[in-house]
Protein backbone atom coordinates (compact mmCIF):
# COMPACT_ATOMS: atom_id res chain seq x y z
CA UNK A 1 0.00 0.00 0.00
CA UNK A 2 1.26 3.33 -0.99
CA UNK A 3 2.03 5.89 2.29
CA UNK A 4 -0.56 8.02 3.21
CA UNK A 5 -0.90 11.49 1.51
CA UNK A 6 -1.83 15.07 3.07
CA UNK A 7 -5.19 15.04 0.49
CA UNK A 8 -8.41 15.43 1.22
CA UNK A 9 -10.39 12.64 0.32
CA UNK A 10 -13.91 14.31 -1.05
CA UNK A 11 -13.80 16.62 -4.70
CA UNK A 12 -16.12 19.73 -3.92
CA UNK A 13 -17.01 19.97 -7.47
CA UNK A 14 -19.06 16.70 -7.55
CA UNK A 15 -22.23 17.41 -7.09
CA UNK A 16 -22.38 14.56 -4.62
CA UNK A 17 -20.19 16.49 -2.34
CA UNK A 18 -22.15 20.00 -2.55
CA UNK A 19 -24.49 18.28 -1.21
CA UNK A 20 -22.46 16.49 1.87
CA UNK A 21 -20.94 19.41 2.78
CA UNK A 22 -24.74 21.34 3.12
CA UNK A 23 -26.01 18.25 5.28
CA UNK A 24 -22.73 19.01 7.56
CA UNK A 25 -23.42 22.44 7.57
CA UNK A 26 -26.74 21.84 8.90
CA UNK A 27 -25.38 19.42 11.69
CA UNK A 28 -23.06 21.60 12.89
CA UNK A 29 -23.32 25.50 12.25
CA UNK A 30 -25.67 25.57 14.90
CA UNK A 31 -23.39 24.56 17.64
CA UNK A 32 -20.78 26.64 15.49
CA UNK A 33 -22.17 29.93 15.82
CA UNK A 34 -23.30 29.27 19.78
CA UNK A 35 -19.39 28.80 20.32
CA UNK A 36 -18.44 31.85 17.94
CA UNK A 37 -21.35 34.02 19.59
CA UNK A 38 -20.14 33.42 22.63
CA UNK A 39 -16.59 34.37 22.21
CA UNK A 40 -18.20 38.12 21.58
CA UNK A 41 -17.61 37.96 17.24
CA UNK A 42 -18.70 41.91 16.87
CA UNK A 43 -18.55 44.80 14.03
CA UNK A 44 -15.37 45.14 12.83
CA UNK A 45 -13.27 42.14 13.51
CA UNK A 46 -11.45 40.81 11.09
CA UNK A 47 -11.56 36.74 10.56
CA UNK A 48 -9.97 33.94 9.25
CA UNK A 49 -11.95 31.16 8.17
CA UNK A 50 -9.74 28.04 7.41
CA UNK A 51 -10.56 25.03 5.85
CA UNK A 52 -13.77 26.83 4.62
CA UNK A 53 -15.70 24.10 2.57
CA UNK A 54 -18.93 25.17 1.74
CA UNK A 55 -18.53 28.48 3.31
CA UNK A 56 -21.72 28.71 5.67
CA UNK A 57 -20.07 30.09 8.69
CA UNK A 58 -17.54 32.55 6.64
CA UNK A 59 -21.30 34.07 5.39
CA UNK A 60 -22.37 34.41 8.83
CA UNK A 61 -18.60 35.89 9.54
CA UNK A 62 -19.16 38.23 6.90
CA UNK A 63 -22.86 39.68 8.05
CA UNK A 64 -21.83 39.56 12.06
CA UNK A 65 -18.29 41.90 11.58
CA UNK A 66 -20.55 44.04 9.34
CA UNK A 67 -18.85 46.56 6.53
CA UNK A 68 -16.13 47.70 8.97
CA UNK A 69 -14.85 44.10 9.03
CA UNK A 70 -13.76 41.44 6.97
CA UNK A 71 -13.57 37.71 6.63
CA UNK A 72 -10.74 35.87 4.53
CA UNK A 73 -12.09 32.41 3.68
CA UNK A 74 -8.92 29.69 2.75
CA UNK A 75 -9.14 26.25 1.53
CA UNK A 76 -7.09 23.95 -0.59
CA UNK A 77 -10.62 23.66 -2.74
CA UNK A 78 -12.45 26.82 -2.98
CA UNK A 79 -14.44 25.55 -5.90
CA UNK A 80 -18.03 26.34 -3.40
CA UNK A 81 -16.61 28.91 -2.20
CA UNK A 82 -16.24 31.09 -4.82
CA UNK A 83 -19.85 31.09 -5.23
CA UNK A 84 -20.31 33.30 -1.96
CA UNK A 85 -20.79 37.33 -2.54
CA UNK A 86 -20.01 39.73 0.15
CA UNK A 87 -18.33 42.91 -0.16
CA UNK A 88 -16.20 41.94 2.92
CA UNK A 89 -15.00 38.25 1.55
CA UNK A 90 -11.73 37.45 0.46
CA UNK A 91 -11.21 34.06 -0.39
CA UNK A 92 -8.07 32.63 -1.19
CA UNK A 93 -6.77 29.25 -2.43
CA UNK A 94 -4.33 28.50 0.90
CA UNK A 95 -2.14 25.69 2.60
CA UNK A 96 -1.78 26.03 6.20
CA UNK A 97 0.88 24.17 6.65
CA UNK A 98 3.02 25.56 3.35
CA UNK A 99 1.68 29.24 2.70
CA UNK A 100 2.67 32.58 4.15
CA UNK A 101 -0.02 34.41 6.87
CA UNK A 102 -0.17 37.19 7.87
CA UNK A 103 1.27 37.96 11.77
CA UNK A 104 -1.00 39.39 14.44
CA UNK A 105 -3.67 40.31 11.84
CA UNK A 106 -6.92 38.58 13.03
CA UNK A 107 -9.49 38.76 16.14
CA UNK A 108 -10.56 34.93 15.24
CA UNK A 109 -8.95 32.18 13.70
CA UNK A 110 -11.71 29.54 12.89
CA UNK A 111 -11.41 25.93 11.37
CA UNK A 112 -13.63 23.15 11.49
CA UNK A 113 -13.03 19.71 10.36
CA UNK A 114 -9.69 20.55 9.06
CA UNK A 115 -6.48 19.09 11.39
CA UNK A 116 -7.63 16.14 11.29
CA UNK A 117 -6.90 15.52 7.21
CA UNK A 118 -3.08 16.90 8.45
CA UNK A 119 0.23 15.11 9.01
CA UNK A 120 1.23 17.80 11.42
CA UNK A 121 -2.07 19.90 12.79
CA UNK A 122 0.76 21.01 15.61
CA UNK A 123 2.40 22.57 13.24
CA UNK A 124 -0.57 24.41 11.78
CA UNK A 125 -2.31 25.63 14.67
CA UNK A 126 1.22 27.50 15.40
CA UNK A 127 0.82 28.90 12.26
CA UNK A 128 -2.70 30.08 12.88
CA UNK A 129 -2.11 31.09 16.28
CA UNK A 130 0.95 33.43 15.26
CA UNK A 131 -1.60 34.91 12.86
CA UNK A 132 -3.93 36.45 15.53
CA UNK A 133 -4.15 39.85 17.27
CA UNK A 134 -2.82 39.92 20.72
CA UNK A 135 -6.37 39.09 22.82
CA UNK A 136 -7.63 36.98 19.54
CA UNK A 137 -9.23 33.52 19.71
CA UNK A 138 -9.19 30.50 18.19
CA UNK A 139 -11.37 28.40 17.85
CA UNK A 140 -11.17 24.72 16.35
CA UNK A 141 -13.77 21.70 16.09
CA UNK A 142 -12.78 18.22 14.51
CA UNK A 143 -14.30 14.83 15.07
CA UNK A 144 -13.82 11.46 17.10
CA UNK A 145 -15.17 8.53 15.63
CA UNK A 146 -15.00 6.56 18.81
CA UNK A 147 -18.87 6.94 19.00
CA UNK A 148 -20.55 6.13 16.30
CA UNK A 149 -22.83 3.41 17.01
CA UNK A 150 -26.36 2.01 15.63
CA UNK A 151 -29.46 2.18 17.56
CA UNK A 152 -29.38 -2.00 19.70
CA UNK A 153 -32.88 -1.18 18.25
CA UNK A 154 -31.98 -2.06 14.84
CA UNK A 155 -31.80 -5.73 13.67
CA UNK A 156 -28.25 -7.01 14.57
CA UNK A 157 -27.10 -7.64 10.83
CA UNK A 158 -28.19 -4.54 9.26
CA UNK A 159 -26.58 -3.01 12.29
CA UNK A 160 -23.35 -5.05 12.38
CA UNK A 161 -23.22 -4.21 8.70
CA UNK A 162 -22.95 -0.36 9.27
CA UNK A 163 -20.95 -0.32 12.04
CA UNK A 164 -18.38 -2.92 9.63
CA UNK A 165 -18.64 -0.37 6.91
CA UNK A 166 -17.82 2.61 9.02
CA UNK A 167 -14.91 0.90 10.12
CA UNK A 168 -13.63 0.63 6.97
CA UNK A 169 -14.29 4.63 5.96
CA UNK A 170 -12.00 5.05 9.12
CA UNK A 171 -9.09 2.56 7.73
CA UNK A 172 -9.35 3.77 4.42
CA UNK A 173 -8.97 7.47 5.08
CA UNK A 174 -6.16 6.81 7.51
CA UNK A 175 -4.20 4.71 5.54
CA UNK A 176 -4.56 6.62 2.18
CA UNK A 177 -5.17 10.22 2.96
CA UNK A 178 -3.21 10.67 6.49
CA UNK A 179 -6.60 11.40 8.50
CA UNK A 180 -6.71 10.93 12.48
CA UNK A 181 -10.58 9.30 13.35
CA UNK A 182 -9.36 9.86 16.38
CA UNK A 183 -8.29 13.17 16.38
CA UNK A 184 -11.13 14.96 18.24
CA UNK A 185 -9.46 13.90 21.92
CA UNK A 186 -6.00 15.22 20.96
CA UNK A 187 -7.44 18.70 20.05
CA UNK A 188 -7.12 19.92 23.48
CA UNK A 189 -3.52 18.85 24.13
CA UNK A 190 -2.76 20.30 20.59
CA UNK A 191 -4.41 24.11 21.05
CA UNK A 192 -2.41 23.37 25.17
CA UNK A 193 0.58 23.03 23.21
CA UNK A 194 0.37 26.60 21.26
CA UNK A 195 0.76 29.93 23.00
CA UNK A 196 -2.77 29.77 23.46
CA UNK A 197 -4.20 30.80 26.77
CA UNK A 198 -7.38 30.04 29.44
CA UNK A 199 -7.82 26.98 26.53
CA UNK A 200 -11.01 25.03 27.11
CA UNK A 201 -13.60 22.67 25.17
CA UNK A 202 -16.84 21.21 24.73
CA UNK A 203 -18.08 18.07 22.46
CA UNK A 204 -21.43 17.46 21.11
CA UNK A 205 -23.12 14.64 19.60
CA UNK A 206 -26.56 13.23 18.21
CA UNK A 207 -28.46 10.37 17.53
CA UNK A 208 -28.65 10.67 13.63
CA UNK A 209 -31.45 9.17 11.83
CA UNK A 210 -31.66 7.57 8.19
CA UNK A 211 -33.12 9.90 5.15
CA UNK A 212 -32.09 13.15 7.55
CA UNK A 213 -28.66 15.20 7.08
CA UNK A 214 -27.22 13.15 9.44
CA UNK A 215 -27.65 9.78 7.34
CA UNK A 216 -27.01 11.96 4.05
CA UNK A 217 -23.37 12.65 5.23
CA UNK A 218 -22.97 9.12 5.96
CA UNK A 219 -24.53 7.70 2.27
CA UNK A 220 -22.50 9.99 0.72
CA UNK A 221 -19.22 9.67 2.61
CA UNK A 222 -20.12 5.89 1.46
CA UNK A 223 -20.79 6.40 -1.61
CA UNK A 224 -17.80 8.45 -2.78
CA UNK A 225 -15.31 6.25 -1.02
CA UNK A 226 -17.35 2.85 -2.35
CA UNK A 227 -14.26 1.45 -4.27
CA UNK A 228 -11.51 2.22 -1.96
CA UNK A 229 -12.99 0.44 0.65
CA UNK A 230 -13.63 -2.48 -1.42
CA UNK A 231 -10.41 -2.54 -2.48
CA UNK A 232 -9.45 -2.33 1.37
CA UNK A 233 -10.46 -5.77 1.74
CA UNK A 234 -12.30 -5.10 4.67
CA UNK A 235 -15.80 -4.62 2.94
CA UNK A 236 -17.40 -6.32 -0.33
CA UNK A 237 -19.90 -4.28 -2.56
CA UNK A 238 -22.61 -5.76 -0.66
CA UNK A 239 -21.76 -4.67 2.28
CA UNK A 240 -21.17 -1.10 1.30
CA UNK A 241 -24.56 -0.93 -1.40
CA UNK A 242 -25.96 -1.87 2.11
CA UNK A 243 -25.14 0.46 4.32
CA UNK A 244 -25.58 3.02 0.97
CA UNK A 245 -29.32 1.77 1.26
CA UNK A 246 -29.97 1.84 5.21
CA UNK A 247 -28.43 5.38 5.50
CA UNK A 248 -32.07 6.38 3.87
CA UNK A 249 -33.68 3.95 6.13
CA UNK A 250 -35.49 5.96 8.97
CA UNK A 251 -35.02 2.81 10.78
CA UNK A 252 -31.29 3.37 11.03
CA UNK A 253 -30.27 5.86 14.36
CA UNK A 254 -27.49 6.15 14.92
CA UNK A 255 -25.29 8.02 17.66
CA UNK A 256 -23.05 10.42 15.80
CA UNK A 257 -19.07 11.18 15.60
CA UNK A 258 -18.70 13.72 18.66
CA UNK A 259 -17.80 17.17 17.30
CA UNK A 260 -15.43 18.52 20.01
CA UNK A 261 -14.43 22.26 20.09
CA UNK A 262 -11.78 24.01 21.23
CA UNK A 263 -10.53 27.29 22.07
CA UNK A 264 -7.86 29.84 23.34
CA UNK A 265 -6.86 33.11 23.38
CA UNK A 266 -3.89 34.82 22.33
CA UNK A 267 -1.92 36.00 25.06
CA UNK A 268 -2.55 40.19 25.30
CA UNK A 269 0.49 42.66 24.00
CA UNK A 270 2.00 43.34 27.06
CA UNK A 271 2.22 47.02 28.50
CA UNK A 272 4.75 49.15 28.12
CA UNK A 273 6.20 50.39 31.12
CA UNK A 274 4.61 54.66 31.74
CA UNK A 275 7.07 56.56 31.16
CA UNK A 276 7.85 54.57 28.09
CA UNK A 277 4.15 54.97 27.55
CA UNK A 278 4.55 59.07 27.65
CA UNK A 279 8.01 58.55 25.48
CA UNK A 280 5.91 56.86 22.57
CA UNK A 281 3.16 59.20 22.70
CA UNK A 282 4.79 62.30 22.54
CA UNK A 283 7.41 60.85 19.49
CA UNK A 284 6.60 61.90 16.26
CA UNK A 285 6.49 58.78 14.99
CA UNK A 286 3.90 57.18 17.15
CA UNK A 287 1.23 59.41 15.32
CA UNK A 288 2.03 57.72 12.12
CA UNK A 289 -0.56 55.61 10.64
CA UNK A 290 0.36 51.36 10.14
CA UNK A 291 1.02 49.40 6.88
CA UNK A 292 -0.46 46.50 8.33
CA UNK A 293 -3.21 44.83 6.05
CA UNK A 294 -5.42 41.49 5.60
CA UNK A 295 -4.42 39.08 3.17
Amino acid sequence: MCPPEDTYAFDNARAMQRRRLRALEALLDVGTIRHLDARGVDCGWRCLEVGAGGGSIAAWLCDRVGPDGAVVAADLDTTVLRELTRPNLDVRVHDVLADDLPEAQFDLVHLRLLLAWLSDPLAALRRLVAALRPGGWLVAEEMDFVSVAADPHLDARRRERFERVVGAHNAVLAAQHAFDPAYGRRLVSDLAATRLTGVESEGRVGMWRGGEAGGVVWQLTFAQLRDAMIGSGLVDGGDVDAAIALCEDPDLVFLSQVTMAAWGRCPPAAQPPASAARNATASPAASGASGSRVI
